[in-house]
This record gives C-alpha cells, structure tokens and sequence, in this order.
C-alpha cells in the first residue's frame, strides 16, 4: 500500500515538474465586429454583452492571455453611427482589446478619422494601435497611424512574460470596396509575402509569432483556404518563423491549418458570432512553443450575465431609447413585413425581395426629388453588398432599417439609353465577386447563359413598358456603386450623364420613407 502510493506521488510530481516547464497562452480574436452591439439572435448577433461574458469566462480557463481585432471593427453598423462611435471604445476598453488589424470597413469615414481613433471620446487610459504591412502613402511609406508590427507581453510569472508578436496585413481587394475619396493617395499590396519579409524582423525577439491579418479564409473539403483575389502569393508563404495566422474579411467560420507549413489558421465569422483562438504551448525554459492549437467557441447569445455585462447590456438598450433620427428613436416601429425577408452576403447570386423593395426607394426617392410624374420610367439599382441584411417577420423598426442600409450613401441619377442600361445590368448578373445587381420596377428577361435579351420596366401601379435600346430613361443607385465600387466601372455611370437633382434624401432615409409610405409589404 505504500509503495503504492509512493508511485502515485512521484508520478504526480512528475506530472506537476513536467506542466511546471509549459505554459499556454491563449490569443482571442475577434474579427469583422462590424458594431454589432446589438443582440438579434434571428441573425445571430450575441451582442456585446454576451461576447464579453464568453471572453471572462475564456480567460478564466486559460489566465494567461491576450485578446485582438482582425479589423472591420465598426463598419456596416448604422446603431454605431447613430450613436456617434461612443460604444466602440468602451466596448474594446471593458474586453482589453488594444491592438487590432486595419480592415477595409476602417476606412469608411476617411484616412483623417481613421488617423484620430476616437481620440475625443476614448476612454481614460485606453487607445488602439493598428498594425498593417502591406499599405503605404504617396511616399511609399506606411502611414502614421499604422505600424506594419506589434508585440505585447504576457505575464506568466512575477519575473518572467512571454513576448507575442504581431505582423498585420489587409486584403488588397481593398480599393473595390471602399470610396476611392477616402483612401485617396494610398497603395494596397497584394505581395503579402514581400511585406512579411520586409518587416518580419521587428517581431524576431517575440517567443509567439503571429499574422494578424484582415484578408479572407474560407473552409474547402473541410480545411481552411484562402478567400482573395491574391490566394496564389498567400500559399507561397511558408516560414517556419510563424505559429500561426488570425484572419478576417469573408465572414465566414474558419478553423484548422493552411498552407503547406500548415499554420494554425482561425476565423470567427462577424458580429462577433465566434471568438477564435490560439493556444500556444511554451516551454518555459527554453521560450520555445511546443505547439499551437487552433479553435472556434460560439458566443451564447442567452449566456448568464454578471452585474458589470448586465449593466453594458442596459445601456445599449438605452441607447436604443434615446438615439433618434429625424425626431424618431432607433427603436420607433415603422411599418411591418408579412413575412421574413431574407438578403444574404453567403448567398449572393440572385434578386432577393429585399434589393427590390430598397431599389424601388431609390427611384421613388428620385421621382419625388424631381417632381417626375407617375409614367416616367425610373429604375432602382444598388449592389448587393451595400444591403447588410433582410427583415424579420412582424414589425421593422428605425434601427431595422439603419442596419440594412447602415451606409447611407448618397443616391445619384443618371439618364441612360436602354443599351446602356442592358450592359449595365448584364455585368450586374455576371458580377461572381461581390454578388447581383438588385433592381426595382425592372422585369428582366435573359437567355439560356443568363444574358439579357430583354428588360421592361414595370411601374408602381402595375403598368409594363419595354426598354428600348435607343431611347434614355432614369436610373437611380448609390454613389458608392456609381462611383465605380463593387467593379462596376466608370463607363457604366458616366458622370456627363448624371442628372443633379436637389434634397434627394441619402440612400437610409428614401427607404424609411418608402417603407413608412406603404406600411405593409
């Protein structure tokens, strides 16, 4: 018996020597947030509340830790908007988040404010560094209010810390999804490889290595690929130097091992939706890591809240009260949808009830503007993307609406010739890359290889008339897409063509006042 337990205490000392030499260290990422402060659990947004609780309860198993963005912090958000950007810092200053990857949607208010990062309402104490090595100036230099690396350490004992090191990187698809205005001057490099090697050095004395990028992965045959216009010069990279990749972008969940250095890769959706991490394993003595282990924890949207989340989770709630827009507060009911209405960046390729009713805002926001009368033809169009999402059956709110147009773009007019219009709306259903043209009051008509043959207008009240190629007719569409973003080119919209017209309202409040004006759909 005693030689027994002589056994069991040696072998347990063995164990505790041996767990004495390793320690993990966890890296949560969070990736497109998007401002998805809200709970909505028909489109699966836990809100923030529930994110931070998922995190406490994360750093609670692994103490040693440390938690990132991998960008689109705030973009496509109208609740962040609305509420002038005040949640964002407090939100990333109650979870720790301080070092975040440069998405394209941080740029959706220009370079100058991008350059601030909420330097007027942060909170005391707290600011956020960007990093990103693959952007650069006029002057061939990264800008000021980014550094291409990062390290920050992590205590594992009251004498030692380990050193984790970041390298940033954003998808150079950028400049087809943000105004070329507010990216005006700067230079986005698809050589991810080449911004690697030229910075990867100032991360060298890191014990955890780390890219931080906000460039897309995406599941095929059950591990993770590459989701960018540059995938052949993100598979060339194969350096040892790195235990792995946290990414961003595509909206989709990713877990696994890329390339053939098999990387521990992960990617948590958006909203906030998953919380991805690394888990490092370190050899304490020799600051090396022993392996690195990729995973995916869903958020609970009905997790258990402690006092301090259930007080985060009430002042979004009032911020829902009290935030208004044009006299009306974001939670104001203002009409009711008969059924869900589903628009889904996943399943992009088709014309979904939705892109109908917004485009037919545009044209009668148009129609309005200009004090055109009933018969004269004007078509709604907008790109799918700039539609973040559908309805739920029942009542659509103030905020509903915001958070399907959350960019309120400006609307444009053009007069076009019907051929014009046919080209136009043929790239638009061959547009593989970021989705179909939605329309409004338009009837298309296309061959066997989806071209097409014939389009008709057909009016509010019912009344179906042909488009002929030779004869011009109103088309109204966010600036955004006129102004050549989602591939739409500058020989579709020609600005000799634009029709200028006064207090057309942006592209959020001609579809608060179509919806208001027809109350049910």
């Amino acid at each position: 018996m005693k030689q027994k337990l002589l056994i069991t205490i040696i072998t347990l000392c063995a164990t505790i020597g041996l767990s004495a030499q390793h320690a993990t260290i966890a890296i949560f990422s969070l990736n497109d947030f998007h401002g998805g402060f809200v709970k909505d659990t028909s489109k699966d947004i836990p809100g923030v509340a529930a994110i931070w609780q998922t995190l406490d309860s994360l750093r609670a198993i692994y103490p040693h830790n440390i938690t990132v963005s991998a960008g689109d912090n705030f973009g496509g958000s109208y609740f962040y908007k609305a509420t002038k950007e005040k949640p964002l810092p407090v939100f990333f200053n109650k979870i720790g988040i301080d070092l975040s990857a440069v998405g394209n949607h941080e740029f959706d208010d220009g370079v100058e404010k991008l350059a601030k990062k909420w330097a007027d309402i942060r909170p005391a104490g707290w600011d956020i560094t960007y990093v990103c090595a693959n952007v650069t100036d006029s002057l061939g230099q990264i800008p000021l209010y980014m550094q291409p690396t990062a390290i920050r350490e992590i205590p594992i004992s009251p004498k030692k810390s380990v050193k984790v090191g970041f390298l940033g990187l954003l998808t150079s698809s950028t400049p087809a999804q943000v105004s070329k205005s507010r990216i005006k001057g700067l230079q986005f490099s698809g050589d991810y490889k080449s911004a690697i090697e030229k910075y990867k050095h100032q991360i060298s004395n890191a014990d955890i290595r780390l890219t931080l990028m906000h460039v897309g992965t995406t599941m095929r045959n059950g591990k993770p690929a590459w989701n960018d216009p540059d995938e052949a010069n993100l598979l060339s990279i194969n350096d040892p130097f790195f235990h792995g990749m946290l990414t961003g972008h595509s909206h989709e969940p990713v877990v696994g091992r890329i390339n053939n250095t098999q990387y521990p890769a992960v990617q948590g959706k958006w909203h906030g939706e998953y919380i991805s991490i690394i888990k490092c394993r370190i050899d304490t003595n020799t600051m090396k890591v022993v392996s690195a282990e990729p995973e995916l924890v869903h958020v609970n949207p009905n997790i258990t809240l402690d006092s301090e989340k259930q007080a985060l989770a009430n002042y979004i709630d009032s911020l829902l009260r009290t935030t208004t827009i044009g006299g009306e507060p974001l939670e104001e009911k203002i009409a009711y949808s008969r059924e869900q209405l589903i628009h889904d960046r996943s399943d992009k390729y088709k014309q979904t009830r939705m892109g109908e009713l917004v485009c037919e805002s545009y044209a009668e926001a148009a129609r309005k503007a200009g004090s055109y009368p009933d018969e004269q033809v004007i078509i709604g169009m907008s790109h799918f993307g700039s539609i973040r999402g559908g309805f739920n059956k029942g009542i659509v709110r103030v905020l509903d609406v915001g958070e399907a147009l959350p960019f309120a773009n400006s609307i444009k007019v053009f007069e076009l010739s019907g051929k014009q219009i046919k080209k136009l709306v043929d790239f638009g259903l061959h547009n593989e890359k970021y989705g179909w043209l939605q329309t409004g009051w338009l009837e298309i008509e296309t061959n066997a290889h989806r071209h097409v043959r014939r389009l008709n207008y057909i009016s509010p009240k019912g009344k179906r008339i042909k488009i002929k190629n030779r004869k011009k007719y109103l088309v109204a569409v966010d600036s955004y897409q006129a102004e050549g973003g989602d591939g739409y080119g500058p020989f579709y919209f020609i600005p000799q063509c634009e029709i200028k017209l006064k207090g057309l309202p942006n592209t959020m409040e001609a579809f608060t006042k179509y919806l208001k004006e027809i109350k049910t759909f």
